[in-house]
């Protein structure tokens, strides 16, 4: 161990005052393994804020259905709330639409980060149960040479369920 050291010093910085190569690409390289890891863990916080933004808003979801299904059970029956459900797309798209207005509130939809596309809500019934699923792509971006640059695409999926009482 006690020749390992001086030999690395060595070969770091010599007596001349010079810089090796040796030393150029150890730093290069430590930058960009910092630079890696920072812009991994930007991606993985905004990501679970964009999660937690959309738990929230599946939750308020969740309330919504409940007031619908519970009018709809004491109007008629829940088949008629199923049949609304799938066969009117109007319905669903404010669904949808309510789940991105709430979402934009909570946090920006595009910034020179990032930006939330493609996002969908899709119904399905299991049992006696509505199972909805709430999906996005977060694209983020880093900014080299003056431009931003499209660098990773991550797809958030989340899944939420309305018990009914039939």
């Amino acid at each position: 161990m006690k020749q390992i050291y001086p030999t690395i010093r060595k070969k770091i910085s010599n007596d001349r005052g010079d810089i090796s190569i040796f030393t150029c690409f150890f730093v290069a390289g430590v930058v960009m393994l910092i630079s890696f890891l920072l812009t991994y863990a930007s991606v993985r916080i905004t990501c679970i804020n964009i999660r937690n933004g959309a738990k929230m808003e599946l939750n308020n979801l969740s309330a919504s259905i409940y007031a619908d299904t519970f009018r709809s059970q004491r109007e008629t029956n829940f088949s008629e709330y199923l049949n609304t459900l799938y066969s009117d797309s109007s319905y669903t798209d404010m669904l949808e639409d309510m789940v991105t207005e709430g979402l934009a509130e909570k946090l920006p939809l595009s910034t020179e980060d990032y930006q939330i596309r493609n996002i969908s809500l899709d119904f399905h019934v299991d049992g006696d149960r509505v199972e909805y699923v709430f999906s996005c792509d977060a694209e983020f971006y880093v900014f080299m040479f003056g431009r931003y640059y499209p660098t990773i695409t991550q797809q958030i999926e989340l899944t939420g369920y309305h018990n009914t009482k039939f």
